[in-house]
């Protein structure tokens, strides 16, 4: 049996480990990975050549073992594999109690089965029951589910995928195909799909490759859309890149969000007087319009392409359709050149090809049906946020996604009522919201998230599992390590000002009538907080009284980036804060510190 069982081991399973040893240092630890590898999204069978981060130097990092600055960069964005090696070393680097992180991680273990243990048979302590690799099972105390959200591969059914003979893939394998599919003189022909950053990354994998080859790039016109591109370069001098400019707690008062109260003033002043919204809408009105024009959708050079197709629909602010970052000098353009764009919907694939429907609007070459030969077909369709770990049942109990009307009626039905009541709330503390663009509307098919702070089931009266990683945001390093450090306080009942069950459903009922009225399609994820990285990482760590990730005086902790580094004291204060009187403890964290 042991004391806690975190599965997944990309950066929120590795910081989850790294805080609960941090803190008890002798704990019977366990990390189940499906894969031969760790690094989730960065783990060396999912990066390849062209795979840059979107989150750059400083800030794609954890606090306790700083990255050195790789030699490849583009304004601070570099190549992934320099992340792949840093999180190899991280893991061989941590040492407790003569076990590093590695030591402990079960490598191809695939789960099965996550089951609650009743009351009357955990006479040993357990909460938890683990079914991995057929029939293996593992008992736990704690429970941390770390598996985040790019684990389970969403490809949709298309007519006739039955009679395509050519290689098909979803962009999670990519990095293991690349080299075989971008140098195999025989593929002559590759289809992508899809409309977020991964299909971007992989069209641009394949204009660079050395064949010579027809790319087409494929997004629904009843999607979405296209992704709405960041630059790389910042927009004043002051910071290095786009993400410093965007990701400081001045520029996040210009974000209508719920999380954190320190500079509540400056966001009422924004958010809900008359004046401050007419400025707020006037920046993202101007960075908006500078987007379009930076990017230049209408070149000479995209006009035979369809690069005016990439173009997104809804106003940057509202990221109804995903963003990424032009992570290369090139990246707009090797695409524009090399990579024919459409937007148009799938009528059906055959043995060779893949029939697009005339579209609805757009040039009369654009009015009829169109046919493309294709040899692979490389889905980038995104992932699945429902959980394959538990009966539909429990994980709807859970606050977890289950399809729409699988759930308990009863419960459903109370859910809808507190989120219908929650909906004035948010417009009266935020009238913006009020008024969205006009934006196509696509009908959820699941329930969304409800977990407290993101991160908790209200449901589970033990406070003994945890789900990390269960949302979208624009720099996972930074969510990683305060939510490890929040669930770490969560799991031990060391939050003091923890509300009841009533109130943390009442929270989490206005956090997903905020995230529908705020984020459009993508808000119905309950967790789409793409924009609120800042705001939503002070928040939990406001919960647990910690401040000294706010030690550059009043000036610099409102307009300086939040870098990584501006975290290395949070695991110390926590422990001086909620000290259980172990001196050994906070001993060897000090020892272990200063060695490195």
């Amino acid at each position: 049996m042991y004391d806690i069982v975190i599965i997944g081991t990309g950066l929120y399973g590795i910081q989850a480990a790294r805080y609960y040893l941090d803190i008890h240092l002798d704990a019977r630890l366990l990390l189940l990975e499906s894969d031969d590898v760790l690094g989730g999204t960065w783990s060396s069978k999912r990066i390849y050549e062209d795979f840059w981060t979107q989150t750059p130097v400083r800030m794609a990092e954890f606090s306790d073992r700083l990255m050195t600055p790789p030699p490849e960069q583009y304004y601070g964005f570099f190549p992934g594999k320099y992340t792949t090696a840093y999180l190899e070393s991280y893991v061989d680097d941590h040492t407790y109690s003569g076990q590093t992180i590695r030591d402990r991680i079960s490598f191809n273990s695939y789960v099965k089965s996550i089951t609650k243990i009743q009351a009357a048979d955990t006479a040993d302590g357990a909460n938890w029951e683990i079914t991995y690799n057929g029939n293996r099972k593992v008992r736990t105390a704690k429970l941390i589910d770390a598996t985040g959200m790019t684990s389970q591969p969403q490809i949709p059914t298309l007519p006739g995928s039955s009679d395509f003979k050519g290689r098909t893939l979803h962009h999670k394998s990519f990095g293991q195909s690349q080299t075989l599919l971008l140098e195999d003189p025989s593929v002559q022909n590759i289809c992508i799909i899809g409309g977020a950053k991964s299909a971007a990354d992989v069209a641009y994998a394949c204009a660079k490759a050395p064949v010579s080859r027809k790319i087409h790039w494929i997004i629904r016109e009843d999607g979405n859309g296209p992704c709405a591109f960041f630059a790389a370069p910042a927009m004043t001098e002051r910071y290095v890149n786009s993400n410093e400019g965007f990701y400081n707690r001045f520029l996040a008062s210009f974000l209508p969000n719920r999380f954190g109260n320190t500079w509540g003033w400056l966001k009422w002043l924004l958010q809900s007087t008359f004046l401050g919204r007419w400025y707020v809408k006037r920046l993202w009105d101007g960075f908006d319009k500078g987007l379009r024009e930076f990017h230049e959708y209408q070149r000479e050079e995209g006009k035979e392409t369809g690069f005016a197709n990439l173009e997104y629909e809804t106003p940057i602010f509202w990221q109804n359709d995903s963003s990424g970052v032009c992570n290369h000098p090139d990246f707009l353009s090797a695409i524009a050149k090399n990579v024919h764009v459409h937007r148009r919907d799938i009528s059906h694939l055959s043995q060779a090809s893949i029939t697009l429907k005339a579209r609805s609007s757009g040039s009369t070459q654009e009015s009829k049906p169109l046919t493309l030969p294709i040899d692979v077909l490389v889905y980038c369709t995104g992932w699945s946020a429902k959980s394959t770990l538990f009966p539909t049942h429990e994980a709807f109990e859970l606050g977890l996604p289950v399809p729409l009307n699988s759930g308990n009626a009863q419960t459903q039905a109370y859910w809808s009522a507190l989120e219908k009541a929650a909906d004035p709330i948010i417009l009266s503390q935020f009238p913006t919201l009020k008024h969205p663009p006009a934006y196509r509307k696509i009908a959820p098919s699941d329930t969304p998230f409800r977990l407290y702070k993101a991160i908790a089931p209200p449901s589970d009266p033990t406070h003994s599992i945890v789900f990390l990683g269960k949302m979208v945001v624009g720099n996972n390093f930074r969510t990683a390590e305060t939510q490890a450090l929040w669930s770490v306080a969560y799991l031990d009942g060391q939050i003091r000002n923890l509300p009841s069950r009533s109130q943390m459903e009442q929270e989490i009922a206005e956090t997903v009538a905020w995230d529908r009225r705020r984020y459009l399609n993508k808000g119905e994820l309950g967790s789409w907080f793409y924009f609120d990285v800042v705001d939503y990482a002070d928040a939990l760590l406001e919960q647990l009284g910690l401040t000294s990730h706010r030690q550059k005086g009043w000036k610099g902790n409102l307009v300086e980036p939040c870098f990584a580094a501006d975290l290395k004291d949070i695991g110390r204060e926590y422990k001086r804060k909620y000290s259980r009187g172990v001196k050994s403890i906070l001993r060897a964290l000090d020892l272990r510190q200063q060695v490195q």
